[in-house]
């Protein structure tokens, strides 16, 4: 699968989403981390410090000060300062961008063993969800027919090599979990209640099977491995056409060498 980017001569202007992936430590912290933990405020550092496996602790850390940082730099020549931003969480738990209003635009973390995702949108874009997980991570595909929609779980079981199957299943989750997170419902959401289509494209699409969540967004999807050994997805909506809409690949890790 081939991994969607933006030209690299677009602007901060275009509606294109960035995504942003970072080294996360299984152990001790390492020196993303060590960048990211400058950026947090009291109640980030008071919840990092009540982790007890570190694991947990190191993908939180990063998270937030990864969004911290590039959301502050998304304010463009008015760079405002990361630890000046302030977050609330939306009805289930999503975080969102309560000041400084100048970058109250869509964005998302998600994290797996090893790797964390930080998507940031575009002020046109209205909704915005990420999730990512690892390859090698224990699952049971024969988990499709009990939680997805009948197309998807023929496609997952239309693969009779365990290994494909379990990549077919990984792609339609993070599929499902980016489009939940993007909505901000979560597994309130029955994962039953829609279905991916083209799931082969790097650029699905969605069919939605259960009228309430037919809306007026137009959505865009991505599927993409940001790293070897994981796969991941971005759901993204508008108000206006998807078509033009791209992605963006970017890797933290040159960040924080840059600035260390």
């Amino acid at each position: 699968m081939s991994t969607v980017r933006a030209p690299a001569n677009c602007s901060n202007n275009e509606a294109v989403v960035r995504v942003w992936h970072a080294t996360s430590s299984s152990a001790h912290p390492g020196p993303i981390e060590t960048y990211c933990h400058q950026w947090l405020d009291e109640s980030e550092c008071e919840r990092a410090d009540r982790f007890r496996v570190m694991t947990s602790r190191n993908q939180h850390i990063v998270g937030r000060g990864m969004a911290r940082h590039l959301l502050g730099q998304s304010a463009g020549s008015a760079k405002v300062s990361p630890k000046s931003i302030e977050f609330c969480c939306l009805q289930h738990g999503k975080p969102a961008v309560k000041s400084p209003a100048e970058i109250s635009t869509p964005f998302n973390i998600a994290h797996t063993d090893g790797l964390v995702l930080c998507g940031i949108g575009h002020a046109k874009h209205q909704l915005l969800g990420v999730d990512v997980e690892r390859l090698e991570r224990r699952t049971d595909p024969e988990l499709a027919t009990r939680y997805f929609s009948t197309p998807e779980i023929e496609y997952v079981h239309s693969f009779s090599d365990a290994t494909r199957r379990k990549l077919a299943f990984l792609k339609v989750w993070t599929l499902k979990e980016a489009f939940i997170k993007a909505i901000g419902t979560g597994l309130n959401t029955p994962l039953s209640d829609f279905a991916f289509e083209n799931i082969d494209d790097d650029t699905p699409t969605i069919r939605m099977l259960n009228p309430e969540l037919e809306s007026e967004h137009q959505w865009k999807f991505f599927s993409f491995h940001p790293r070897e050994s994981f796969i991941a997805a971005i759901a993204v909506a508008t108000e206006e056409s998807a078509d033009h809409l791209s992605m963006h690949l970017n890797n933290f890790d040159e960040v924080v060498a840059a600035n260390s």
